[in-house]
């Protein structure tokens, strides 16, 4: 780690490379937590800017920064599900008026969390029955800070891309709460997004994830 002054120090670093332990310094700008390892990452690439008298820790990100915005739409993919929470890292931001389009991918890695009481206006009592890990996922951002608080609760949010748990193949809507594997016939249950059957919806995600949404 070079010293610019005895108050900071300074290094480059990619997203997702550990920062420093929580009881050593506070998280700033361009950082999250990583709460099960006790350690603060770079949410960005670029400088990390050590003070060492407030014993702070900033990100200052070598290209404009993206990152979700209070009130927008992301794209992300679910990594697990709670008992009473769906845990989602976000990939870029949309726009679904007036017709969806895909806006910018984030300059870093970016989580956030869809709360059971956000996931959907019914009463839930397996949460597995509205998102799995893997699933695609069009959210509302509520809030500004990293990790982010997410909802699903209107109808344009939800699963616009699953996968069949029994052959793997690509599940089609068929209604809010369903879907069907076109290969084994197998259906499945999730809170699937109205936009879901939107052949450009897919073809805008296709593009941006590179994910093979025929």
């Amino acid at each position: 780690m070079s010293t610019s002054s005895r108050r900071f120090e300074e290094r480059p670093v990619t997203p997702g490379e550990p920062l420093a332990g929580l009881e050593e310094f506070i998280p700033g700008p361009g950082t999250f937590v990583d709460e099960e390892a006790g350690v603060i990452r770079a949410a960005v690439s670029g400088i990390a800017r050590y003070n060492m008298l407030a014993r702070i820790v900033e990100v200052k990100p070598t290209k404009p920064l993206r990152v979700p915005r209070a009130g927008s739409t992301a794209v992300g993919l679910v990594t697990q599900v709670r008992f009473d929470v769906v845990l989602v890292e976000l990939y870029g931001e949309m726009s679904l008026q007036p017709t969806p389009k895909w806006l910018y991918e984030y300059t870093g890695r970016f989580l956030g969390a869809i709360p059971i009481a956000n996931i959907s206006d019914e009463y839930i009592r397996d949460i597995t029955d509205y998102y799995r890990p893997g699933d695609i996922v069009l959210v509302r951002v509520l809030n500004n800070t990293n990790p982010y608080n997410l909802t699903t609760r209107q109808p344009q949010y939800g699963v616009i891309y699953a996968e069949c748990s029994r052959c793997g193949a690509r599940l089609e809507p068929v209604n809010q709460r369903t879907m069907r594997c076109p290969k084994c016939g197998h259906v499945e249950k999730r809170k699937v997004s109205v936009l879901a059957s939107s052949r450009l919806l897919r073809l805008n995600i296709k593009r941006a994830l590179m994910i093979p949404l025929r």
